[in-house]
């Protein structure tokens, strides 16, 4: 059953037919202009990397912010952008970490009042300059924050979704793979996880579900939580659901190097999909050891803060599929950024997002504006609590939430493509920065 998928998965990004010639179910990337050699030249990287991402021809009028607002209803924040001429833009912020760091959104806010938000490029890399000190996921989840509102408030102002004002619309529709029951693959006896992860398969038809090995405590010490747990999970997730179900598992910095490797070699017997971060994420030499070890291909990146690392990380072709969160890592347009590098080198993009909030929204758009989207993406389901547990009240402007045989409909409507019902906005109240 072994196969070497990254060998098939580069050789498909790097030659491959345009994302349009393909099966709507599918978000597979277009085929770049050119390869880089085995030599790190980051010419080609760096190229891709300073285009600019936000296009601004679609803004012949200056969008000066006037107002920037942070609402909060006790751990829940919204942030509420409003233009001179009186356009609006909303966004939710982070379920769990907005709390930690919104004493910094002020710091982030300087960058932007009275500024020209067409130039969110250089907003954008102000505020992440302007802040170094800072830098980490809090300080990037205030940006990311702000970010979305004024995306919303632009695309609301031009008519268009979110995708089509940083890029173009690569996948209108975006394949899902199940990342839910963490809690359970980890804690409880495989069969009973399994079956749990069964229900919510039956729920959405993912036409690919991820696993958790080990503890998940990012320390690296080969820890699991009852003596080969995750060895019977990976062989009982094949005999569940069969050998056309694309499966893929999270170490979450679980393991050594060698754990690493031992637990990569029976992926690769059982055919899984690819492997998500086993060792813990800054120990970037020892996760290159791994990837250089094995077949399967290697998952990352969600913890990562810094363009630079990211630059690194994609020019020695740590992953083969690159996973920047779009809110650690401080917004759609650093996130497109990401997505443009890793493209010249062959490497495809599945934005991560926590569950919570309307993390789902903003992975959807994410998607849908990258030409090297992989082929799945992480789904929770429509989970859209708050951080104080209530459900959001969002209504699509378009298109009704749901997969269908796996498959999302990227909103269509203008900015993110949701009305938020006022009355919940109002449980929020405006925070004196």
């Amino acid at each position: 059953m072994q196969t070497n998928r990254r060998k098939f998965l580069k050789t498909a990004a790097l030659t491959g037919a345009a994302s349009t010639l393909l099966p709507f179910t599918s978000c597979k990337p277009e085929s770049p202009t050119t390869q880089i050699n085995n030599s790190i030249d980051y010419t080609l990287i760096d190229e891709a990397l300073n285009k600019p991402v936000l296009k601004r021809e679609l803004f012949s009028n200056p969008v000066i912010i006037e107002t920037i607002e942070l609402l909060r209803d006790r751990d829940n924040f919204i942030c509420r952008v409003r233009s001179k001429d009186g356009a609006v833009g909303i966004s939710i912020g982070h379920p769990f970490y907005a709390e930690i760091g919104y004493p910094m959104f002020n710091r982030v806010k300087r960058h932007f009042i009275g500024k020209d938000a067409r130039d969110l490029d250089t907003l954008i890399h102000n505020a992440a300059v302007g802040n170094y000190r800072l830098h980490g996921i809090p300080l990037n989840v205030q940006m990311a924050t702000l970010e979305f509102a004024i995306l919303d408030m632009l695309g609301n102002i031009a008519n268009k979704q979110v995708g089509q004002i940083i890029g173009d619309i690569h996948n209108q529709k975006v394949s899902i793979y199940l990342g839910t029951r963490i809690n359970e693959l980890r804690k409880r006896e495989p069969e009973e996880s399994l079956e749990l992860m069964y229900q919510d398969w039956e729920e959405t038809k993912a036409k690919a579900i991820k696993l958790r090995a080990g503890v998940g405590n990012n320390v690296g010490n080969d820890r699991d939580n009852a003596p080969g747990r995750t060895e019977k999970l990976v062989k009982l997730a094949r005999e569940k659901f069969g050998d056309d179900m694309n499966l893929m598992i999270d170490g979450n910095g679980t393991y050594t190097v060698d754990g690493a490797i031992k637990l990569g070699k029976l992926l690769e017997e059982y055919n899984y999909y690819f492997y998500e971060e086993p060792i813990p994420y800054e120990w970037y030499e020892e996760q290159k050891q791994v990837q250089e070890a094995l077949n399967i291909p290697m998952a990352g990146g969600e913890q990562e803060s810094r363009l630079h690392t990211f630059r690194w990380l994609i020019a020695n072709d740590v992953f083969q599929v690159v996973q920047p969160d779009i809110f650690y890592f401080g917004g759609m347009i650093r996130t497109k950024q990401i997505s443009r590098m890793a493209q010249v080198m062959g490497q495809t993009i599945a934005p991560h997002m926590s569950s919570g909030g309307l993390g789902y929204l903003y992975m959807l758009h994410m998607v849908s504006a990258c030409q090297n989207a992989a082929e799945f993406h992480e789904f929770k389901m429509f989970a859209t609590k708050d951080a104080n547990g209530t459900i959001i009240p969002v209504e699509s402007k378009a298109e009704p939430f749901e997969s269908i045989d796996g498959v999302i409909n990227v909103p269509t409507g203008s900015g993110f493509g949701i009305n938020i019902d006022p009355d919940y906005i109002k449980t929020h109240k405006p925070m004196a920065l």
